[in-house]
This record gives C-alpha cells, sequence and structure tokens, in this order.
C-alpha cells in the first residue's frame, strides 16, 4: 500500500473514531424511541403470528414501553457514558436497564391500563412481554457497540500513521494490558503501537487480546523481540507485586530493552488508565511487599463531613494525609505546620484540587507550634476536630542526636501539649504517627517517640477516647531519606554515599503510609498501638542498585562510598520488642500489639525529662531520657539500651566492594 493510499486509509479511520466520539446521549435517546418501537411492533407481530398488527393494540402496548424504556435507560446512565470505550461494565449497565424497564412496563399494563380496559388490552399475547425485551437488548447493544466498534477501527494502525511510533511488547494480558492496548492505538500521539502480550497465565498463549496477539510468557521474552522488533516493555499489572516487577524488569533490561509501567491503581486520581499515563518503573514500584490500595470500611464516616486536624501538615506524612482526608470531603480540614513554607505548599495545591473537583470541604491553615500549650489549646478549643493526625514531629536521627533539646521539647512536649488540648475538648479520635525507631531506641528521636506512645495510651486510658499510636518503619522519597539523597548523587555523577552495605530498613510509600494511618483512625479502640505490616527489610545496598538499573546505570560504573553509622544510627530496625506479640486487625497490613504496656508514672516521667529540655541541659537530658526508657526493660537493666546505642564516633570511608 503506498503512503498516499496509507494516509487516506487512516483519515477516513480517523474520521469515523471522530463521529463515534461526537454521539451524545440525545442522539441515542432518538435511536432508543424509534429501537423501542420498532422492537415492540415485531414482538407483537411475533407474539400474534402475524406481520400486521392492530393499530388500537399495537398503541396500546408500544406506548408503556416507548415511555418508560428511555427513563429507566436515563436512571442507568446510558446516556452519560463513553461508548467508544465500551467495557463489560456498560453491557451489564444496559441488561439492568432491559430488566428493570420490563419489570415497570408489566406493571404499569396489568397494574393500570389492563384494569382501565384500554383498548388492545383484551387478551393481550402474554409471550409479547418475553420477546420485546430480547429484541430491544439487542437492539440497545448494538447502537452502542457499533459507537466502540467504529472507535475500535479507527485506532487500528495504518501504514504511515504508525512510522513514528514505537512497537512495544506488554506483559500482563489482563483487563488493564487490553485498556492500554486499545489506548495505545486510539492515542496515536502517544507514539506506541502494542505489537504483542506476553503473560505467564499459559491459557492465555495463542490467544489474542484486544486484537493484539499473546506472543507466551516472559521465558518467551527474546523470541518475542526478534519477531515483532520491539525494543521496550510496558508493565500492565497495576496490582502487582514489588516482586513480580523486579523479574519482569530484569529480564527486560538484560534483553536490552526499555522498560516502563502503569502506575498502581491508587496513583490514578480517576482511575481510568490510557496511554498517556505510562511512566518510569520507580523504586516504590519494586519493594517488596504488596502496598495496600484501598482504604478500611469505617474511614469515610470517620472523616466525611467532620472537622479534621492534622498536626506537621507540611511534611511529608502530613502532606499525604491532608491530601488523602481532603479527598473524603471533610467539612473542615484544619491545618498545623510551625514551617510556612511547605504549610502554605499544601494548601495552595489542595485549593487547586478544590478547584479541579478532587477535594471538598474548608480550609483553615495555622502557622502554629505543636509544642505552645496556650496556642494549640486555643486551636482546639475553637475547632473541635473530631479527629487529630499529630504527624508533628522531628524525625532526622542525627540533627536530633546534635539538638536533644529540641527533640524532647517538639517530639514530648509538643505530643503533651496536642494531647492535652484533645482531651480538655473531648476530641473523640487521636492518632499518634510513630515510627519503628521508637522500638529499643538508640537515638534521642527513638526514645522521644516512644515516651510520646506512653502519652497517648495514657491519655486514652483516662478518657476512654480512641487515642491510638501507629508505628511503622521508613518512607520511600519523605524529605531527608536516602532515596531522594541517591538519586540526586546519582544524577550529578557524584559517589553514591551509604553507612554500611549490611544495613537494612523497612520501607512503604508515602501514599500506602497514608492510608493506612487513616484505617488506623477508623479501627482504633482506646489506647491502642499499632504496628503496620512492612513486609521483609530491605538492604540499603539493594535499593542503591535498584536506582542505579532504573537509571540505566551499570554498578561497575558507579562509585560507592561507605561513610559508617551516623550518630544514632542502627544497623538493624525492629518493629516491635521481643517481648511484644501482635494480633491481625480487620484491616490487613495493620497489626495490633497485645501487651502494650504503659508505665504509672508517665505523666511524672514526661515532666521532669521537659524541665531538662531548657537550658544548658543536653547531656543531663539525653541520660535521663534514654534511663526513662530503657527503665521500663521488663528484663529491669535500665541502662542495656543505652549501653546498646552505636558509637557516634564511629566513622570510615571507603568504597563498597560491590
Amino acid at each position: 500500500m503506498g503512503t498516499a493510499q496509507a494516509l487516506a486509509r487512516t483519515r477516513a479511520s480517523a474520521r469515523l473514531g471522530a463521529a463515534a466520539r461526537q454521539i451524545r446521549g440525545r442522539h441515542l435517546l432518538v435511536a432508543d424511541i424509534a429501537s423501542v418501537a420498532l422492537a415492540a411492533y415485531v414482538a407483537l407481530s411475533l407474539a400474534t403470528d402475524g406481520l400486521g398488527t392492530e393499530p388500537s393494540r399495537f398503541r396500546a402496548v408500544a406506548i408503556v414501553p416507548i415511555l418508560l424504556r428511555p427513563i429507566v435507560a436515563h436512571s442507568f446512565a446510558l446516556y452519560r457514558r463513553a461508548w467508544a470505550q465500551a467495557t463489560v461494565t456498560d453491557l451489564l449497565h444496559i441488561l439492568g436497564a432491559v430488566g428493570v424497564g420490563t419489570i415497570a412496563s408489566v406493571t404499569l399494563f396489568y397494574g393500570v391500563l389492563a384494569p382501565a380496559g384500554a383498548a388492545g388490552t383484551e387478551d393481550f399475547p402474554r409471550a409479547f412481554w418475553l420477546i420485546e425485551p430480547l429484541l430491544t437488548l439487542s437492539a440497545l447493544c448494538a447502537t452502542r457497540f457499533v459507537i466502540r466498534a467504529l472507535s475500535d477501527v479507527s485506532a487500528l494502525p495504518h501504514g504511515a500513521a504508525t512510522v513514528a511510533a514505537q512497537p512495544v511488547l506488554m506483559f500482563g494480558a489482563g483487563n488493564a494490558g487490553a485498556l492500554m492496548a486499545r489506548s495505545c492505538r486510539r492515542e496515536q500521539r502517544a507514539g506506541v503501537v502494542p505489537v504483542g502480550f506476553l503473560d505467564d497465565d499459559a491459557r492465555k498463549h495463542r490467544t489474542s487480546v484486544a486484537g493484539v496477539p499473546v506472543l507466551g510468557g516472559l521465558d518467551d521474552l527474546e523470541r518475542a523481540v526478534a519477531v515483532t522488533g520491539a525494543r521496550m516493555l510496558l508493565i500492565t499489572m497495576p496490582h502487582a507485586s514489588g516482586e513480580a516487577i523486579r523479574r519482569v524488569m530484569n529480564a527486560a533490561v538484560a534483553a536490552g530493552m526499555t522498560v516502563r509501567t502503569v502506575p498502581p491503581l491508587h496513583e490514578l486520581v480517576d482511575g481510568t488508565l490510557d496511554a498517556f499515563r505510562v511512566r518510569r518503573v520507580r523504586v516504590e514500584d519494586l519493594l517488596t511487599r504488596q502496598p495496600a490500595n484501598e482504604h478500611a470500611p469505617g474511614v469515610d464516616e470517620a472523616i466525611r463531613d467532620n472537622v479534621v486536624m492534622i498536626t506537621g501538615a507540611g511534611g511529608s506524612i502530613g502532606s499525604e494525609l491532608a491530601r488523602q482526608v481532603y479527598a473524603f470531603g471533610p467539612r473542615k480540614l484544619v491545618l498545623v505546620d510551625r514551617a510556612e513554607s511547605s504549610l502554605y505548599l499544601i494548601q495552595r495545591e489542595l485549593e487547586l484540587r478544590a478547584g479541579d473537583g478532587r477535594g471538598a470541604g474548608e480550609l483553615s491553615v495555622h502557622l502554629t507550634n505543636v509544642a505552645s500549650r496556650a496556642a494549640i489549646g486555643r486551636l482546639v478549643a475553637d475547632t473541635l476536630p473530631a479527629v487529630i493526625f499529630h504527624a508533628a514531629a522531628y524525625k532526622h536521627v542525627p540533627m536530633m542526636e546534635e539538638h536533644p533539646s529540641e527533640g524532647a521539647q517538639v517530639n514530648i512536649g509538643g505530643t503533651m501539649a496536642v494531647v492535652a488540648a484533645a482531651v480538655a475538648a473531648g476530641v473523640p479520635r487521636f492518632v499518634l504517627v510513630s515510627t519503628d525507631k521508637a522500638v529499643e531506641p538508640s537515638s534521642i528521636m527513638g526514645a522521644t517517640k516512644r515516651i510520646a506512645e506512653w502519652i497517648v495510651a495514657d491519655a486514652a486510658k483516662r478518657t476512654g477516647n480512641a487515642f491510638v499510636a501507629v508505628r511503622f518503619g521508613n518512607v520511600l522519597g519523605s524529605a531527608g531519606s536516602i532515596l531522594p539523597i541517591i538519586e540526586s548523587q546519582l544524577e550529578k555523577g557524584e559517589a553514591l554515599t551509604i553507612t554500611d552495605p549490611g544495613m537494612t530498613r523497612y520501607f512503604m510509600t508515602i501514599q500506602e503510609a497514608g492510608l493506612l494511618i487513616l484505617d488506623a483512625a477508623a479501627v482504633g479502640r482506646p489506647g491502642d498501638l499499632f504496628v503496620l505490616d512492612m513486609g521483609h527489610p530491605i538492604r540499603i545496598m539493594d535499593l542503591v542498585r535498584d536506582v542505579v538499573r532504573l537509571a540505566g546505570r551499570d554498578m561497575q560504573t558507579v562509585r560507592v562510598k561507605v561513610t559508617g553509622f551516623r550518630p544514632g544510627e542502627k544497623l538493624h530496625e525492629k518493629l516491635f520488642y521481643d517481648r511484644e506479640s501482635v494480633e491481625p486487625t480487620d484491616v490487613e497490613k495493620i497489626l495490633r500489639v497485645k501487651n502494650f504496656a504503659v508505665p504509672a508514672d508517665i505523666q511524672e516521667r514526661a515532666h521532669e525529662l521537659l524541665q531538662f529540655a531548657f537550658g544548658d541541659q543536653d547531656e543531663e537530658l539525653r541520660r535521663r531520657l534514654f534511663a526513662a526508657v530503657a527503665g521500663d526493660a521488663e528484663d529491669g537493666d535500665a541502662t542495656a539500651l543505652v549501653r546498646d546505642r552505636p558509637s557516634t564516633g564511629r566513622t570510615h570511608a571507603g568504597v563498597a566492594g560491590d
């Protein structure tokens, strides 16, 4: 076929597709009325064994479905759907509309018209009510799926139309893969054309999905590349685990292919997939755990139309909580932070989301220090939140080692202030964002967060309200975390600095952390301490390898510098004490600590510590802080946690032997 002919076919197909997408609800309404009238005529003719029908009898029966079916179809949104992208779900809505319309028609005919003696209702053939719905269903499906067919025909590649398009293989021949294949062919500006699927499900091999052949499984990748000439692999598995994505990515990279993926469903605001959603594989996609994607029942009830307060709202976790809370439509969202720039950024972002219809509710923004009892007390009393998410804290471990007084003032004093204000105002729900560093703490930050956990549990015991704490590990991409540092060093060509090749950490995405914290607010009971299921710990060195590989680099060409432990750091973190046991909750990936003990004198301990947090008393504060958290140890060794702290002076440099 010549270029001119290919171009002509492409233009004709494009016109067909454009015409299909221009069909509106009013056009379908007219078509439906005509289709229902014709279906009624044919059905009555067949039911009476004749092609002609008496006009009075036809009017009596035809008026019922002609009036009712368009109304029912409208209630099933059959005139507001994008039929150019029709799916099986849309077919089910057509079936529902026809079924409900039939019941309504029969009810009106035999409940109103027949008893009233309307002309044509006497001795009416009941077979009509079986034949007419089948004909109507066929007509409604035909008109709508003709639109879909025209759209698909317009999406087929036609010679010149694909000259600049890149052939891609897709891994994952499920629903997401079918949607993406259709979208890639329809949206030719995306510059990719699907030439084959790969899928490990042998039942799909040698079949076709969305008009694209399934060429085999991952083991058949090299053969598929040779046959199709594809140099890009698109992973179309939005529900896949990190382990599965890692396996596919490694095979594709080994074959010299560029790898792209569709985002997981929790990243899709409107829940749709199309060719323009394709992105690079990120480190968080390779987590060796299956992240949570859906909120637990009860979150909507806890947030919608309620006042919600978030402290530390400008931080990584606080801002993500703000995004997710705002999407539920609280009556008022109160954002609290002492950092003006980060607070302004999240305020601006949520205002833009509200303008786009992705959030609702009044925003109330307050530049406030949570450690100020007077300020936070007034704010909580004035706003009367139904739930407080307390994410405000100092979290940088080495920096808190240098500034223990600041850590105590904010992490202990700030928690005491917000909890006291919540208790005084009768706030029914309170959630503390805690950390795995509160377990056998080796740092000022971890020790202060351990005290904070006790403060919240003590308030729950005194009030009987659902005050809870949520403990989890590192968050990928959060401010100050290793991921953005390594990515920046790699981009600048600098040596990648790691603390120790054997160091491990628990990781989760910011989105999942926010989701599970909201879930904890919904299921929390007074005094609960929750531990998030973080999966298996990840070696920092493995994380570095993933970053390098995703950047298209070879580890042999990258310098890695081992810096040694920084003050307060551990080689490995734990999510709970050895003496603590956990049990599952109604929410997957949220565990409850069963024997979480709170010192009876926690208020006295906290007040005493704060006395040493002012003035030049850092060393005494440090000693008393670790004695306070170690003194709760069941083995009675009050100095154990202090003794096991890594030396703050340990440093060494070199290149990892990787």
